[in-house]
């Protein structure tokens, strides 16, 4: 009889995270929750017309966030509960803490881009990140498995170019649109869904390659060690917390080598829509 990976240390902390992972889907409709109720109570106070169509058209736009974040919710958790039935199938052999020594040439490479992070830090140096260089210093001798840039895309920015680009060179992209606040400022990131594709393809993975200098992979990098891949890092210095250099195996500074310096143009059209935290 198997062995349930439930009953396995070294699955525990996997079961925390995709449960924490569950709990950040479930407040998204809490939140929305709150702000429908709130401009409910607002509609039932004596106001002028003026503010209460205002409200109103607030209103309708926060339902419409509610059914496109049900939509994406599911979807989600659909995600989480496959990746919970796989974890429970996982024969106990397939626990590889040795993958990290394995030749090089014989090494599993998973690239996974956070587009957004890498383009502002590159911004602050007037530059971008050569996405061909990228792929060739992650890879070197080894063997790329899937290589995955996420992007968050705004109806008001044409990134056709950027995406076309990045297909061009090997990459699988990701997009998800800018989301609209009813406070009029926006919200965009691929934290959770890039947590769920790296957890999904981890036991295909000898090496997982994060570019990004968000603090909040952390606890995921810690989880993908202990279950054998080796994490690697590639980030700007000056963009990435502390925690995450030290969680990594090796960490690779971006610098001069990888990036492009941009030369004149009458418009660039190619920028990731910009959110806020």
């Amino acid at each position: 009889m198997s062995e349930n990976t439930s009953n396995r240390p070294e699955h525990a902390g996997i079961e925390h995270q995709l449960a924490h992972l569950q709990q950040s889907v479930d407040r998204l409709l809490e939140e929305v929750k709150q702000v429908r109720e709130q401009l409910g109570g607002l509609e039932r106070q004596q106001i002028p017309k003026s503010l209460y169509r205002d409200i109103r058209d607030i209103k309708e736009r926060v339902f419409k966030e509610a059914i496109s974040g049900s939509r994406e919710r599911q979807t989600l958790s659909a995600g989480l509960e496959a990746l919970q039935n796989r974890m429970d199938q996982l024969p106990l052999q397939d626990h590889h803490p040795d993958r990290k020594h394995l030749p090089e040439d014989q090494q599993r490479v998973g690239i996974f881009v956070d587009v957004q992070n890498i383009f502002y830090a590159a911004k602050q140096f007037n530059a971008r990140l050569d996405f061909e260089k990228l792929l060739k210093v992650s890879v070197g001798n080894r063997r790329l498995i899937r290589a995955i840039a996420y992007v968050v895309q705004s109806p008001e920015v044409d990134q056709s170019g950027f995406i076309s680009m990045l297909q061009q060179k090997s990459y699988e992209v990701r997009r998800k649109d800018l989301r609209q606040r009813s406070d009029g400022s926006a919200k965009g990131d691929w934290d959770m869904g890039m947590a769920i594709d790296i957890m999904g393809l981890v036991d295909k993975l000898d090496v997982v390659v994060l570019v990004s200098g968000d603090g909040d992979f952390v606890s995921l990098l810690n989880l993908v060690k202990t279950i054998g891949p080796r994490v690697e890092v590639i980030s700007f210095v000056h963009n990435t917390a502390r925690d995450l250099i030290q969680t990594a195996d090796h960490h690779l500074p971006i610098e001069e080598a990888l990036l492009m310096r941009p030369t004149a143009t009458n418009g660039d059209k190619t920028e990731p829509a910009s959110s806020s935290p």
